[in-house]
């Protein structure tokens, strides 16, 4: 699935991108191979998390900046993005995002309204907030919890 996501985003080098779930930090180094890794910045909620993928990535040798914080909100300190790149499952796209994605960048996540049953979304900003969507195919990831995403206690909603 992160192969098929990626393949939509349409990399180039020298693109900001905003990873939303840093998770193990994995995929972040993908994207980092991909744009170059002073160009990827990764947000997760955990902190053990955060701490895990970010101590993976330099094990590795990736020079990624890991934020601790509510990805649901992005990051506003370095927008705008080229792209944002979501590994959680939303309810929707939050405004946030196309907020702080560049005109014509893409916003790449699984969106649906239950927590285990998404949908891959590729967004494309075309004004100020408004998107051009293509869904793609069904998947399935982790919930984005947060302000913007599901809440807390909620993302057993919904399960298949």
């Amino acid at each position: 699935m992160i192969a098929i996501m990626l393949e939509c985003a349409e990399f180039k080098k020298d693109q900001k991108v905003l990873e939303i779930g840093t998770g193990s930090g994995y995929n972040a180094a993908l994207i980092a191979e991909l744009v170059d890794e002073e160009n990827v910045v990764t947000i997760e909620r955990n902190k053990t998390l955060a701490e895990f993928g970010e101590e993976n990535l330099k094990r590795a040798g990736y020079k990624v900046e890991v934020v601790l914080g509510d990805g649901s909100m992005g990051h506003r300190d370095g927008m705008p993005y080229d792209r944002i790149f979501a590994t959680a499952g939303a309810p929707k796209i939050p405004d946030s995002w196309v907020e702080q994605t560049k005109m014509g960048g893409l916003i790449i996540a699984p969106v649906g309204s239950a927590t285990f049953s998404q949908r891959l979304i590729i967004a494309k900003k075309v004004s100020k907030d408004k998107l051009d969507i293509r869904k793609d195919t069904y998947c399935a990831f982790v919930p984005l919890i947060g302000k913007e995403g599901w809440r807390v206690g909620e993302e057993d909603k919904g399960v298949w």
